[in-house]
């Protein structure tokens, strides 16, 4: 028999399925995960072919495992999943993690087990699997602040500056920190803001934070940001390179006369005659 006659036989006796595609599947686990049904959307994850589309649906089923409702119980007053439970889907997460090839992808992912860790009061487990995100991460600010933020958004305010110590390259970690410091303060957490301008070392990078800030603040309150514009001028006076003093004084003072008015003079600059009074 031919294998033409061969194929047809065997499917019809079922042998042969029409396999459904990713974005059938991506539906299907959305679907349930909409039902609350968080294994069989774990389960429809081996289904899926493409690592992107992997990567889009671990990221939809873990922000759905660390919602509140799935840690510590839902909205509705259920009880809340067993320890035991959460570990299961956690390390049934971490193994199709690890098939992610994009260091990126699974950095962003790891980052998120390690919260499911500290979730459930297991910070060994965190504390590795965040290493580990930090480590693939180490050369993209972009992905360091959104590891970084997640913590911070969890509460893990702790976490978060553990992380911040596990990137050793000062100079890399303030970029990090002053656009998660402005992103803070655009959305209105100036306690957490706080907290993260407190940990950027150099006066260069802490002075545009600051500048970045008052720009945010102009628009609500003029006083308030002229009182932070005064101290992003102290800080600038600690910039041991002459030309960063410089870049940094011309955005200073030019804000500075926006908010009042007036315009900006290059001499003023260079003197620093018109530096608010301490």
């Amino acid at each position: 028999m031919s294998r033409s006659k061969l194929d047809e036989f065997f499917k019809s006796l079922g042998g042969k399925e029409n396999k459904k595609s990713d974005l059938e599947i991506l539906d299907e686990i959305e679907d349930s995960l909409k039902e609350g049904n968080i294994d069989h959307a774990i389960l429809l994850l081996r289904d899926i072919s493409k690592e992107h589309n992997l990567f889009l649906a671990l990221r939809m089923v873990l922000r759905e495992i660390l919602s509140t409702g799935n840690l510590t119980g839902n909205k509705s007053g259920a009880i809340s999943p067993n320890e035991a439970e959460v570990r299961s889907r956690i390390k049934e997460m971490t193994l199709l993690v690890n098939t992610i090839l994009n260091p990126l992808h699974r950095a962003v992912l790891m980052a998120d087990i390690a919260i499911a860790f500290y979730k459930i009061n297991d910070d060994f487990s965190g504390d590795m699997t965040l290493k580990a995100a930090i480590d693939l991460a180490i050369n993209s600010t972009n992905i360091l602040k959104e590891i970084i933020l997640g913590l911070v958004n969890h509460g893990l305010l702790d976490k978060a500056g553990y992380a911040m110590n596990l990137v050793k390259d000062p100079e890399k970690l303030d970029v990090v920190l002053v656009q998660l410091a402005e992103k803070l303060y655009r959305e209105g957490d100036l306690e957490k803001a706080t907290r993260v301008l407190k940990h950027i070392t150099h006066p260069f990078h802490k002075a545009m934070a600051l500048y970045s800030i008052a720009m945010i603040e102009a628009d609500r309150n003029r006083e308030d940001a002229k009182k932070i514009l005064e101290v992003a001028f102290k800080v600038a006076e600690k910039i041991n390179d002459p030309h960063a003093r410089f870049e940094v004084n011309m955005k200073l003072y030019d804000l500075k006369h926006t908010l009042e008015g007036t315009s900006v003079s290059l001499m003023s600059v260079l003197s620093g005659e018109e530096k608010p009074q301490e």
